[in-house]
């Protein structure tokens, strides 16, 4: 019988390990309702889909903490809140705590289509320091062309975010997309390469 007991415990630990495992260490998304660790950085900003007259495909951008296998932001747009008022925009306003270093966007894609993003010539890396909040960019992909870009869009997002995570109204935030940002940034299913369809 204890046998049977401890094999049972076995299984289930067994069980809960791989899980944790499968979902790595994928850093959660900071909800503002407690004050924020001063030798972290808070890092904010959006993440959006295109999706003009068809159904999400489920944009994915992963980051990570160069140095820091463990440091990871996998940003989705499936499977959360949608802050954007358009009907072919899919995505939301996001803030994360995260430790100081360098960072950087590592690939992206589709959940619902097989390509993921061509290399990049020269990497997309921004650092972050403990104790500043940062503004890292508007992440959008389209649809039609299968690229995806961070642009600053700093104005209008900065209003947003502050109405959505009240704790930012008063905090110094700092534009981080002369660094973070990048140019459109292709995946395999842009049929160029991103030799045409990305620069328009």
């Amino acid at each position: 019988m204890l046998g049977k007991v401890s094999k049972k415990y076995l299984v289930w630990g067994a069980v809960a390990l791989c899980a944790s495992l499968l979902s790595g260490c994928a850093t959660s998304r900071y909800d503002g309702k407690h004050a924020p660790d001063p030798s972290k950085a808070v890092i904010v900003g959006s993440i959006g889909e295109s999706h003009v007259m068809m159904p999400p495909h489920g944009l994915v951008v992963e980051i990570k903490q160069q140095g820091a296998p463990g440091t990871a932001l996998r940003l989705t747009t499936l499977g959360n809140e949608d802050d954007q008022p358009s009907p072919h925009v899919l995505g939301h306003y996001f803030m994360y705590e995260v430790p100081p270093g360098e960072y950087e966007y590592t690939q992206w894609h589709y959940v619902h289509y097989a390509g993921r993003s061509m290399p990049r010539p020269v990497p997309a890396v921004f650092s972050v320091r403990a104790g500043e909040t940062l503004y890292i960019g508007d992440l959008r992909a389209d649809a039609l062309r299968f690229c995806l870009s961070n642009v600053n869009n700093a104005e209008n997002t900065l209003q947003e975010l502050k109405r959505k995570y009240p704790m930012l109204k008063d905090r110094n935030i700092v534009n981080l997309t002369a660094t973070s940002g990048f140019a459109p940034w292709p995946s395999s299913d842009a049929t160029d390469f991103g030799k045409g369809l990305c620069t328009l």
